[in-house]
């Protein structure tokens, strides 16, 4: 959102933009609403540092001071994440849902795929221009971020009784198409000093650029979500917000030799060359294979 407006608000300025608009994306961390807890996150982000005991009230903090009655929380499960079973994320979830009882909140964990990016961008830029492309046009995809977004967005369509149950992801796919979704998002962004009428391609993407092509034919088995994150953060991300990457194929698909398959961008040369070092010596996140797993 960043790329897009400026998200850094004080709480007068929040409850103006919900009294008049009834919604808004900012950063928490500017409202200075849990301070302790921003104490915590200075000391544990440098360690990559970030147990349950902690995660659970930094989460809710912020939510109670902020009179949240409603939460839907994304639990993403996958390799590479805080999560990595669906065991691990359902028991983070029965916690998190009883403590957030607790305290009078009412909160549903959304048990999400994380196994591949969701999407095909990872990087500000990058994933703002395909955020908006998305919203533009429902026909663009990617197929991935509809249904993530969607079904998130429909948990709460229906927490909030605006739909019935088993139907919210329905009203929220209408949302989308009607256009009615991209139509709020120029509000928000023009209401916290944006340009509301912003195409994907007038946002920048970093001037340093290197394609990466197949070296044989298959099926892509595998994307190594982890270490496509590793990727971006060399190439400079998230601090430079036109450094990313760009997967143009996915788990399942096929793939020909000298197919692009994948695209690192970055504001430096430097960075670019410490990313594509990373991707050469790792032997890439996308991993290609026949369709035969076994024979036996």
């Amino acid at each position: 959102m960043e790329v897009l407006a400026p998200i850094s608000f004080n709480s007068e300025e929040v409850k103006e933009f919900i009294s008049k608009r009834g919604a808004c994306i900012i950063w928490g961390g500017a409202l200075d609403i849990a301070p302790a807890d921003n104490v915590f996150i200075e000391v544990e982000r440098p360690l990559h540092f970030d147990p349950m005991g902690l995660m659970i009230p930094s989460i809710l903090a912020k939510k109670l001071s902020m009179g949240v009655k409603n939460l839907v929380l994304d639990v993403p499960i996958g390799k590479g994440t805080k999560f990595p079973t669906l065991k691990d994320g359902q028991n983070f979830a029965l916690i998190f849902n009883q403590i957030a009882k607790n305290i009078g909140i009412h909160s549903e964990c959304a048990l999400t795929l994380a196994h591949q990016p969701v999407g095909h961008c990872v990087g500000p830029a990058i994933e703002a221009q395909e955020a908006i492309s998305l919203l533009r046009d429902y026909k663009v995809g990617p197929n991935s971020l509809i249904e993530k977004s969607t079904s998130l967005a429909g948990i709460l369509l229906e927490m909030a009784g605006k739909a019935k149950n088993g139907e919210g992801q329905l009203l929220a796919k209408d949302i989308l198409k009607s256009g009615k979704a991209y139509t709020k998002m120029k509000e928000i962004i023009e209401m916290q000093g944006g340009n509301p009428n912003i195409l994907p391609e007038d946002i920048e993407l970093g001037p340093y650029k290197l394609d990466i092509y197949a070296q044989k034919s298959g099926h892509i088995t595998q994307v190594d979500n982890a270490l496509i994150n590793q990727i971006a953060k060399a190439a400079g991300c998230p601090y430079s917000k036109t450094s990313g990457v760009r997967i143009y194929k996915k788990q399942g698909a096929k793939i020909n030799k000298g197919d692009i398959i994948f695209t690192i961008y970055s504001n430096t040369e430097n960075k670019l060359k410490r990313a594509e070092k990373l991707y050469n010596s790792s032997g890439g996140p996308i991993i290609l294979g026949g369709m035969l797993i076994e024979r036996i």
